[in-house]
Parts: C-alpha cells; structure tokens; sequence
C-alpha cells in the first residue's frame, strides 16, 4: 500500500499541486493593484529595456551583484549547478535521449557532487550574518535542508547504492505515458523520489517562488516614465474622469457620498 501511494498516487497529486499552486500564485499577483510607477532606478525606459532587464535578473542576477558579492558567487553559482542537474534527468523522461542531453552528462553529473558546496555557503552566510539571521524564518532553512538532502540521497545513488537505472527509466516513462508502475529499486531511491515530490508540493507555498515571482515584481516590470502622470482609478473622488475608467453616473454617486460624508 505504501508503495503504491509513493510511485503511483503521490507523483500526480505533487504534480498537480505545484501546477494549480504556481498559476494560482501568478493569478493572485497578476490581479494585484499597481498603483503607483515603483519602479527601482536606475530603470529602462522602453518595454524592450524591461525585458531584457527582467532576462538578466532571472540569469546573471545583476542587481544581487552590486549590493552583496558573496551571495551573488552563492547564489549563481547553485542556479548554475541545479540546472545542469535538472537537464541531465531529462534522459529519464525522454525516449529517445536528445543528443545535447546526452552531451551535458558529465557535467550534469560532477555539477551534482559540487552541489552541496553553494548550499553549505549559503546555510553558513544564514548563520554568520546577524541581520539575515533575524529575518530568517524556519522555512529558509527548511528549503535549504530539503534540496541538500536530495542532492546527498542522488550522489549515494550513484556512487554507493546503486539501483537498476533501466527500471528508473522503465518507471519515469510509465508516469509520462500515465501508466505508472511500481518499479523494484533499492530502497534508497524511494527516499529520494520522495523528497523531491515534497519539494515540488512545498515550492508553491515557499520562497522559493520568488523565481516566477520576480517577473511579476512591479519594481522591475515597469519602465521608467515618470513624466507620464499616473492617475490612480480607484481613488474617490477625483477632479475628473481619465478615460472613462468608471461610468460617470456612479463618479457622480461616489462623490455625492463623500460630501454628504463630510457634512456629518
């Protein structure tokens, strides 16, 4: 039964949280109010700007660079890592196995032995600065141990306890073709199987989302056009109505509302 739960239930139910987690999360943000130009300067004054400053901060993270050296090194240097990672696993799920995910083999796999040594500096900078310490809460620390603990689970797979990878592959394309199958593997596999579909349920819920959520930031998605006046549509009342944003019979009832408010 504990099997069944683990290979066969848990993949789809942790799949589907982090999917209706992560959009529901871009929905909220995308439906919240911006009303004022926040901007963080020194901003781009075209759209085209915008982008390709959102594309840096999500690759080369250049604001992290000129505010805090260290945890930008930390920090680049584990998104690197985690990546090539993640597209060496690609060869699980994939039949045939693309040539560039059979070229990044050796790097995905000495990039998950360094692994560990950004997640150590980032847990001891966590500790080491008093500030970062104070504002630390036990899901920063959560976060770290549950990705260090599966970077640790997968380097024993492959160095000491090693499980029957055609099985793996075997039992990967079973969850894509949504025919899952218990596969017989060592039971060191299951463990860590299982901390990575925790992470995907903690992740829409966590820090951790601050990777979607950064595109979302209005600090960084909007141009610099401060000399366009910016009028706030919700604010009652005003002086007039900028483009009809609401019908003027209910500005007139708005306003009407506020004087009588006034007089009392």
């Amino acid at each position: 039964m504990a099997e069944k739960f683990l290979f066969i239930l848990l993949p789809y139910l942790s799949a589907a949280v982090f999917l209706i987690g992560v959009l529901y999360r871009f929905w909220v943000w995308g439906r919240t109010p911006v009303p004022l130009r926040i901007v963080t300067t020194p901003a781009p004054r075209t759209r085209g700007g915008v982008i390709w400053r959102l594309i840096g901060d999500a690759l080369w993270f250049p604001s992290l660079f000129k505010g805090d050296r260290f945890l930008w090194a930390a920090g680049l240097a584990f998104h690197i890592l985690l990546w090539l990672v993640l597209l060496r696993h690609l060869r699980y799920f994939l039949y045939p196995v693309p040539g560039w995910v059979e070229g990044i083999q050796t790097l995905g796999l000495y990039a998950g032995y360094l692994i560990p040594i950004p997640l150590a500096l980032l847990f001891a900078r966590r500790l080491a600065d008093e500030k970062v310490l104070y504002v630390s809460i036990l899901g920063d620390y959560f976060s770290l141990f549950l990705i260090l603990a599966i970077t640790l689970s997968g380097t024993l797979l492959r160095v000491f306890f090693r499980t029957y990878l055609v099985e793996v592959k075997a039992y990967a394309l079973s969850l894509v073709h949504l025919q899952p199958v218990i596969p017989q593997v060592h039971w060191l596999f299951g463990l860590h199987f299982f901390l990575v579909l925790v992470l995907l349920i903690y992740f829409p819920f966590s820090k951790l989302m601050h990777s979607g959520g950064l595109f979302w930031s209005p600090t960084r998605n909007q141009r610099a056009n401060f000399e366009t006046r910016f009028v706030n549509p919700w604010d009652f009342p005003v002086a007039y109505n900028p483009r009809n944003l609401w019908p003027p019979e209910k500005y007139h009832q708005a306003l009407t509302e506020s004087k009588e408010g006034k007089k009392e």
